[in-house]
């Protein structure tokens, strides 16, 4: 029986991707590099934003932090404004609540980041749990999620996880929880093939994809 639900939130529970290009762009730009294309900013979004510099755009470690510091500080100002809650998430979250469940976020968004933009979207009322990445960049998706079924004391075969990429998918199988992913966000489309996947076109068919778990 499914008593967790724990959402991932960049391409879960809103489409936060305007706030998140423009701070790499800003990034790059501080940090005197050229302007990233289309291409290079593809797949930029949920996974952790210090191996994204290192491995995606190439930077030592050391320039990796400091253009993590510049993201950071434009996403501060501006990128958390830039985010819209996807439509039908928030009556989701009522209905899982009145069902009985525990909600959580499990994001690689930093948490003081995350907990703002939930406040800001008039959802963070909902969770029982928010948990991070910290200032530091140590924590995996598959600890966040650990702490999630911690704090809240289920267990791996009580919680689900609901994301949108791989990052979510492989921290789900990690943490050996049951994994429904979204269609509608920023990773897959529905054609990937996995033994623990459930995919959901819509926020309204998340619901449903939770109740067959636990049949």
């Amino acid at each position: 029986m499914i008593r967790l639900a724990v959402f991932d939130m960049d391409g879960t529970l809103a489409d936060t991707s305007p706030g998140i290009l423009n701070s790499h762009r800003f990034a790059h730009a501080m940090m005197g590099r050229k302007e990233p294309t289309a291409d290079d900013l593809n797949g930029v979004i949920g996974g952790p934003l210090l191996g994204t510099y290192q491995s995606q755009f190439r930077f030592p470690e050391k320039e990796a932090r400091r253009a993590v510091e510049f993201y950071r500080h434009h996403y501060a100002e501006k990128g958390i404004y830039e985010a819209e809650l996807y439509p039908g998430i928030k009556e989701l979250l009522i209905k899982l609540k009145q069902d009985g469940l525990f909600l959580g976020v499990a994001t690689l968004k930093s948490e003081n980041f995350a907990k703002l933009m939930l406040q800001n979207m008039e959802i963070y009322s909902y969770f029982d749990i928010v948990c991070g990445m910290d200032e530091a960049d140590t924590r995996t998706k598959s600890g966040l999620i650990r702490t999630c079924m911690d704090t809240m004391e289920v267990s791996v075969n009580e919680t689900v996880l609901i994301g949108d990429s791989i990052h979510d998918l492989n921290g789900s199988e990690e943490c050996g929880v049951s994994f429904i992913g979204v269609t509608y966000g920023f990773g897959f489309t529905g054609s990937e093939t996995s033994t623990n996947m459930i995919f959901c076109k819509n926020p309204c068919e998340i619901l449903n994809a939770i109740k067959k778990l636990n049949l």
